[in-house]
């Protein structure tokens, strides 16, 4: 097992343990559908940068996969904000 292991699984693991927390303030409406909806694709650059710094990528790689991250962020944003607001009404309705 290499030496980065353990903390790229502790990354996805904090990542994966504080959707549901998030999930909970968004139904209690104690989260806005615009924040709801960054949290969930605010993960993939964060993803990026703990992964780029965990297994030690040059300044300069790291900048770019964390610019190609926070892009593909803002392009997923409206799709997650869709499903959310679909969500929302699903739950309305029942």
């Amino acid at each position: 097992m290499s030496s980065t292991t353990f903390p790229l699984i502790v990354l996805l693991l904090a990542l994966v343990v504080t959707r549901p927390l998030e999930e909970r303030r968004w139904r209690a409406g104690r989260l806005s559908d615009r924040a709801a909806t960054w949290l969930v694709v605010g993960r993939i650059p964060v993803l990026a940068l703990g992964f780029g710094l965990i297994v030690g990528l040059p300044p300069l790689e790291l900048v770019l996969l964390v610019a190609v991250a926070a892009a593909a962020a803002f392009l997923l944003q409206p799709v997650a904000r869709g499903r959310l607001l679909a969500v929302k009404a699903r739950d309305r309705s029942s």
